[in-house]
């Protein structure tokens, strides 16, 4: 349950993410910037960790070869 929930928060950080990149939300309040920083690295550190495990996983597998 809590990886599904997990998931589902980087899904919508994700969303969140393309939308401020893609539309440029152009009435920030503080609180507003706070919480995309917050959801900004969210989403980089997950994405950060993906690559990370994609890139382990070849390395493993040229190993074992």
């Amino acid at each position: 349950m809590k990886i599904i929930l997990f998931k589902l928060f980087i899904v919508v950080t994700f969303i969140y993410c393309c939308g401020y990149i893609i539309f440029d939300f152009p009435s920030d309040t503080f609180v507003m910037r706070a919480v995309k920083g917050v959801m900004s690295m969210v989403f980089s550190c997950s994405l950060l960790f993906f690559l990370i495990k994609i890139l382990d996983k070849k390395q493993k597998k040229e190993l074992k070869e």
